[in-house]
């Protein structure tokens, strides 16, 4: 037959189904449960077509599920023989099953039928690897994807970078110079010295600060997802890139709305999304020698969302180009590598949200972003 087809006899394990569905269970009381379930669940008959796909030849049966069935997918083999507690019930699941030399990815569906013994199961398989494989190729390749962004951003961001570090050295070099007068003075003033190393103190922490924030987008780390507030972000980050904005001639205006609602967010992406959008904003607006290069960048609350707007007055958007805005290796630029924007979405939508654009009736353009709020 062309279906890899099993038979399972659990005939044994209704006292320990019992058990696991008691309310208030332990952890490790749990834990015991499933593990002798994979004892008592013994696989007892397959086909040609499974035997060769877990590697099992029909002389060697019956075995325990726990020789094929991972620890870690226990909890899948209780839900399928709770499931079968209807007669027409079934259950189907992605496991990761142990083979000889590995795993095996199958898509797993049980049920009873009619000729099946008392206490035993029908199952078949449909063999996933090469899909499961595709899959984890393309998160990967996303990944690199968007490290290559984070460093072509950094890139960009030299002046910025630049600029960030001078200006705290600048204090601290100032503070200690003017420390060393003060106390070679005949009388040293103690308390003017005191001052000035609560600058140097300052400066090195902002230092300090915008130091380990260009080493997380430089090394593709990110932070935990978790409660952020939106206000300080954007406020952070515009100011972070004011110098390479104010080098393009751009101007940028703040409307954020009190009490925004919380998001839960990785706090390192979110930043490169509102980098990418204004870098590509004040680009534009230079590249079209726009005499008025204002950005502006509005934050409220949308229901159960908080909305974000990017808003430029530079020249916009083509109507040809704009569905295909978020294509990946897709660029309106000469130098473009066609990246900032598809993982801009990738980001926003990992997070639940959206990301569009908007053209202004006057000119212009709007990327719209929403993000639901911090549960």
């Amino acid at each position: 037959m062309g279906l890899a087809l099993g038979r399972l006899d659990a005939s044994a394990a209704a006292p320990l189904l019992e058990a696991l569905a008691e309310r208030g269970l332990a952890e490790a009381r749990r834990d015991d449960l499933l593990r002798r379930l994979l004892i008592e669940v013994r696989l007892v008959a397959l086909n040609c077509r499974a035997g060769k796909l877990l590697g099992i030849g029909e002389s060697a049966l019956p075995i325990t599920a726990a020789e094929l069935w991972p620890f870690a997918e226990a909890s899948q083999l209780a839900e399928s023989l709770h499931a079968l507690e209807d007669p027409e019930g079934c259950f189907r699941a992605q496991l990761a099953m142990k083979v000889p030399g590995g795993t095996v990815h199958v898509l797993y569906t049980s049920w009873r039928e009619p000729t099946d013994p008392p206490g035993h199961i029908t199952f078949g398989l449909l063999d996933v690897s090469d899909q499961v494989a595709a899959e984890q190729a393309l998160q990967q390749q996303r990944a690199q994807m968007a490290h290559a962004d984070r460093l072509s951003t950094l890139g960009v961001m030299t002046a910025t970078i630049a600029h960030e570090v001078r200006q705290p050295l600048s204090v601290i070099l100032a503070s200690a110079q003017a420390a060393l007068r003060w106390l070679r003075r005949t009388q040293p003033d103690l308390e003017q010295v005191e001052q000035c190393l609560d600058m140097i103190v300052l400066g090195g922490a902002k230092a300090e600060d915008t130091v380990a924030r260009l080493r997380q987008l430089a090394a593709g780390r990110s932070e935990a997802r978790e409660r952020c507030a939106l206000g300080p972000l954007i406020e952070e980050t515009v100011d972070f890139l004011r110098p390479e904005l104010s080098a393009r001639q751009a101007t940028v205006l703040l409307d954020i709305a009190r009490n925004l609602p919380a998001v839960r967010a990785d706090g390192v992406q979110l930043r490169q999304v509102l980098i990418n959008l204004l870098i590509n904003a004040a680009q534009a607006m230079a590249d079209a020698q726009c005499w008025n290069r204002a950005l502006k960048v509005r934050a409220r609350a949308e229901e159960a969302a908080v909305q974000i707007d990017v808003e430029d007055s530079g020249p916009g958007i083509a109507a040809a180009d704009r569905d295909r805005l978020f294509e990946g290796f897709y660029s309106t630029k000469a130098s473009g590598l066609g990246l900032g924007l598809k993982i801009c979405r990738q980001i926003v939508e990992d997070h639940g949200g959206t990301i569009d654009h908007v053209p202004r009736p006057s000119g212009g353009s709007i990327f719209r972003i929403r993000l639901p709020n911090a549960a």
